[in-house]
């Protein structure tokens, strides 16, 4: 009559082993966002470079574009100048001539020479 009963023994191991993976399970899923931090940290590292390329490239980019309006400023400034000359031209022609200066090229001038007074 000493015979040992399995059964109680069997379904204590049974249980604990189902706690067990219950408990791994759960360790698991809290554990999930965690799981490719790796992963998402150097995604995000690519992410930042590429970024870091394209300022750079912007930088660039605005760069050139400053030089591009020098070029523009002087060429602008040499235009007036010239502007500015064949209007002294033709005014002295008039005057020569004995000719009437017309208003429109006395009012040109005169705002030519306002507008590099500034």
């Amino acid at each position: 009559m000493n015979q040992i009963n399995i059964l109680p023994i069997l379904q204590t191991i049974l249980a604990i082993c189902n706690i067990a993976i219950i408990g791994y399970g759960f360790y698991k899923f809290l554990n999930k966002p965690h799981d490719n931090l790796e992963a998402k940290h150097e995604e995000l590292k690519k992410k930042v470079e590429a970024h870091d390329v394209e300022i750079n490239d912007i930088k660039q980019a605005l760069r050139q574009g400053n030089d591009k309006f020098r070029d523009q400023d002087e060429a602008i400034s040499v235009l007036i100048k010239s502007t500015l000359a064949l209007i002294e031209f033709e005014m002295q022609y008039c005057l020569l001539e004995h000719k009437d200066m017309s208003s429109g090229l006395a009012k040109a001038k005169e705002e030519l020479n306002n507008y590099l007074s500034k």
